[in-house]
């Protein structure tokens, strides 16, 4: 891969990434879930959302508020690709917060770069959790 096209992939896929936050946050429930592969599947609070169907469900149901994220840790690898974010939730309605980290699987498709997965992982009093 040359180093242009890699830096491409790594602005695709960091904006892939920025508008996984804006769209949830946003309440864009259908164009969150064309962030994914049509198979693709979403692992939070000890479950797993697979396909279009469930994924659009959670986005609508989810809980608002603002997704706060840090820089991604990308690692491109022809047409595949990992990501590595921390986050930090804040509710809206008692500004309560989640931490933790997603840990990606991503695919580039002839519309761009997509989740395979994306797992959350949350940290609490006890530590790593899939459970806040």
């Amino acid at each position: 891969m040359t180093r242009m096209a890699h830096a491409e992939d790594l602005e695709a896929i960091t904006m892939l990434l920025a508008s996984y936050c804006t769209r949830m946050d946003r309440v864009d429930a259908e164009g969150w879930a064309d962030l994914f592969l049509d198979d693709g599947r979403f692992f939070a609070f000890g479950r797993s959302f697979d396909g279009r169907t469930r994924l659009q469900r959670l986005a609508r149901e989810a809980d608002r508020g603002v997704h706060l994220v840090g820089p991604p840790v990308i690692d491109v690898d022809g047409e595949c690709a990992t990501a590595q974010q921390n986050f930090l939730f804040v509710q809206q309605v008692d500004h309560g917060m989640r931490i933790g980290w997603y840990d990606d699987e991503l695919v580039r498709t002839p519309d761009g770069w997509r989740f395979r997965t994306r797992r959350c992982t949350f940290v609490s009093a006890t530590g790593p959790s899939e459970r806040p």
